[in-house]
């Protein structure tokens, strides 16, 4: 096979494996199978939740999404439109988050909405595809009833 097959090839294995390892990621979390997400992650990883908070441990990491699925009832990650370069055994991709969730508040369950993008940055660690740098910074987190123009961001 000729190499410029053989590395277009290798390309397109290796954004589906990036695409799998994002989609993963959504699954775990939105299946509360919290303990399975730091394994996305490369040995020396940065995840940073802007604005809640960034965690540079796998330890850490754990605790904090502990602590979020604790706040939601139901989480339902839908990752769309991404854009994926790969460079060698790095990568860098962006995903928009769009979904329902279902907060657990002082006065009950409250259904909201969440927007907000992913930039990260992806690493081959022992031939397989890591997240190494997660960002992801939240547009909107608006009550249901109240919709993004009326509450943009709700309270904590």
């Amino acid at each position: 096979m000729p190499k410029e097959l053989e590395a277009r090839i290798r390309r397109i294995e290796d954004i589906e494996e990036i695409k799998n390892l994002q989609a993963k990621y959504a699954y775990l979390i939105d299946t509360v199978q919290m303990e399975k997400v730091p394994e996305l992650f490369a040995d020396k990883f940065i995840a940073e939740y802007v604005p809640l908070g960034t965690f540079k441990s796998k330890a850490e990491l754990l605790e904090f999404l502990k602590g979020a699925a604790s706040g939601s009832s139901m989480m339902c990650h839908q990752m769309m439109t991404p854009y994926i370069e790969v460079h060698g055994d790095k990568a860098t991709g962006t995903w928009y988050l769009f979904g329902p969730f279902t907060s657990n508040t002082a006065k009950g369950p409250v259904a909201n909405w969440i927007q907000g993008k992913y930039e990260n940055d992806y690493v081959r660690e022992g031939g397989k595809w890591k997240l190494s740098h997660l960002r992801f910074k939240f547009n909107i987190q608006s009550p249901y009833e109240d919709g993004w123009v009326k509450t943009r961001m709700m309270q904590a």
